[in-house]
């Protein structure tokens, strides 16, 4: 017995270390695959992996994060461990700090314990940056993250930007992502930037210096719901391949600046197009525009708070689709509307308003049944989305003619239906099942 209990301490000595000697791109790839708090529990391995969390670049502080520590504390000792674990953990750090993630969770009030963070790690050289603050009250963004000027992405939530003074403007960064962000005085994102999201932030025209000069690099914009938007801007933006405009807050003296057929025009290389339909309004309809529209590279487009009482709109996303010969997928966003016992859409409840909508959709139901649309061809079509469906004529006919126009669409897909009533249902259904289709793979799903 003592021989073997011998035998096993030697062969303990003498065995090799396999784990702590793994090649340094695979022990990266395992703590960057790993959740933080198990990522910080190699460090008890051995020194070498205690050197290796001590270098790690990525700290990312998410729900994973903040669930396994503070499930069944109050909330007193829950801020104070969070903050005390988070500070100890960019204490021993000892390297570069690439990628940095801080989620704020709701009543945890770590918002001063965040200024001293961004402090420690404003000087390592940080390129990835986010902070998603779920506190009810925004985040009053630390100074310090201006001195990060090596980031190369920004992503931030539920924060006011207050840019010092003499700040000069990020050099590096190539993606931006703001959602309810309140930005206070002027300021550049760079020359650099490829993709820019800007979502129910206010204080945008304080980035107008950023639409100054010509956005070579930028291939994205997307601007939701933002308030007040300067058409402008878009002249310098002509390489864009995704463009996103979701707003309708234009003041009457701006109108004038919007030209649909200017900015489709301006940038030939858009491939994915997601609008207002309210922009469908300053398009010219007819065949002189679709001959001078270059579109060609649009593949998908998306319209919400589509109006299918609207004749304005119907032509005008027609002659948007037919310029745009490779076009493939088509998404219709609408607003559910009341609909007559004949199956029209009502957008008022008084006497006068219910007629004029009646009529209103009688005239969108002539247009689309009109022997000038016979000979429309929708060559690439091959999906379609309808959200909020209300079994209107208007919308029976779009269908009708995009099932005739597409031989190669694969499905429309109807979605969220505000159909209530089993029988309308089936016999909507029955009357779209009997359409006439140019694609024998055309399917009509109903969800």
């Amino acid at each position: 017995m003592a021989s073997d209990a011998k035998k096993r301490l030697v062969d303990r000595g003498t065995a090799v270390d396999r784990i702590s000697n793994l090649p340094g791109n695979v022990t990266d790839h395992i703590l960057e695959r790993l959740p933080l708090h198990d990522a910080a529990r190699t460090s008890i391995l051995s020194k070498t992996w205690r050197g290796l969390w001590g270098m790690h670049p990525n700290l990312v502080f998410d729900e994973a994060f903040f669930s396994q520590l503070v499930s069944k504390m109050n909330n007193q000792v829950r801020v104070s461990k969070v903050s005390k674990i988070i500070s100890n953990i960019l204490l021993v750090n000892h390297g570069p700090i690439l990628k940095f993630h801080l989620l704020i969770p709701q009543f945890m009030h770590l918002h001063l314990d965040a200024d001293l963070w961004i402090k420690n790690i404003s000087n390592l050289g940080v390129k990835d940056f986010m902070l998603r603050n779920k506190e009810p009250f925004p985040y009053k963004m630390t100074s310090y993250l201006f001195s990060c000027l090596e980031l190369t992405h920004l992503s931030l939530t539920n924060c006011i930007l207050n840019p010092p003074n003499r700040f000069g403007g990020f050099g590096n960064l190539i993606n931006v992502q703001l959602v309810l962000v309140k930005i206070t005085a002027d300021m550049s994102f760079g020359t650099r930037l490829n993709v820019l999201q800007l979502d129910n932030c206010t204080g945008i025209e304080h980035l107008e210096c950023q639409f100054k000069f010509d956005n070579k690099n930028l291939t994205e914009l997307i601007i939701i719901n933002c308030g007040e938007f300067n058409w402008k801007w878009l002249e310098c933006t002509q390489k864009l391949q995704i463009l996103g405009l979701l707003t309708r807050e234009v003041p009457e003296s701006r109108k004038k600046e919007i030209n649909l057929e200017k900015l489709v025009r301006d940038m030939p290389r858009i491939q994915i197009l997601f609008l207002h339909s309210f922009f469908l309004e300053f398009l010219e309809p007819g065949a002189v525009t679709m001959k001078r529209l270059t579109t060609k590279n649009l593949v998908c487009m998306s319209l919400h708070h589509f109006e299918f009482y609207d004749l304005v709109r119907i032509r005008n996303v027609l002659c948007l689709m037919s310029s745009s010969t490779n076009l493939r997928s088509l998404y219709l966003y609408m607003d559910g509307k009341v609909k007559s016992k004949d199956g029209l859409d009502l957008v008022g409840s008084s006497e006068h308003m219910v007629g004029s909508s009646e009529h209103m959709v009688s005239s969108v139901v002539q247009y689309l049944q009109s022997p000038t649309l016979v000979e429309m061809i929708f060559d690439k079509l091959q999906t379609v989305k309808i959200h909020n469906m209300v079994g209107s004529r208007a919308e029976l006919q779009f269908i009708k003619l995009l099932l005739a126009s597409s031989p190669l669409l694969r499905w429309i897909k109807l979605l969220n239906t505000t159909i209530d009533d089993p029988k309308e249902e089936s016999r909507i259904l029955k009357e779209l099942m009997s359409f006439p289709r140019a694609s024998k793979a055309a399917q009509i799903i109903w969800t």
